[in-house]
Order: structure tokens, then C-alpha cells, then sequence
């Protein structure tokens, strides 16, 4: 494109592409979320629901809301024989996507 110039740098200690991250697994993880527990409810999975719905309701913004999710996740891993492939592989995700953001805080 003519007259287009890409700015290299012009983010002083990255901060930029932390906060694109943090928007990205912000976008990301509730839809994750949303996606298990639809699983859960389709499938009428209530154990595993029993411990995924504090996740579910728990982000809040704060740090503390985030670290009960990311419990309530590995909750609910923890009943691997109820589990599908696709459902342990979508809170292994979105466990690691908390991880990095409270990482990055």
C-alpha cells in the first residue's frame, strides 16, 4: 500500500502488544466458557457443571475473581473420566490463557 509506514518500536516496554494480548484472552476466555458450559448442559454432564459454573461466574475483572476461575477450571479437570477429549482440551486452555494474563498483571 502506498504511503503506508509500519512503526517499529513505537511502543515504549511493549506495553501495546501486552495490552492487545490481554484484550485477546479477554475476548477469548468467555467464549470458552460459554462453550463448556453448553457442553455441559447439552450432554446433561451435572457433576462436571456442579464444579464448572463458580468459573463460569467468578471473572470479574479483578485478580481474585481470575484466580477462583482458574480454580473452578482445574475443578473440573480434575473429573477427567466425565470428561471428553475436546471439553479437557478446552479447560486446559483456558486455564493456561488465565495463567498468562495473571502472569502479565
Amino acid at each position: 500500500m502506498a504511503g503506508w509506514k509500519t512503526q517499529k518500536n513505537h511502543c515504549k516496554d511493549n506495553w501495546c502488544h501486552k495490552i492487545v494480548r490481554m484484550k485477546t484472552m479477554y475476548e477469548e476466555i468467555p467464549k470458552l466458557l460459554q462453550s463448556l458450559a453448553d457442553r455441559f448442559c447439552e450432554r446433561r454432564a451435572y457433576s462436571c457443571l456442579l464444579a464448572f459454573l463458580p468459573a463460569y461466574f467468578s471473572p470479574n475483572g479483578l485478580t481474585d475473581g481470575w484466580k477462583d476461575c482458574r480454580k473452578a477450571l482445574a475443578d473440573t479437570k480434575a473429573l477427567r473420566d466425565q470428561l471428553k477429549p475436546d471439553e479437557e482440551k478446552d479447560l486446559h486452555t483456558a486455564m493456561n490463557l488465565i495463567d498468562r494474563m495473571l502472569a502479565d498483571r
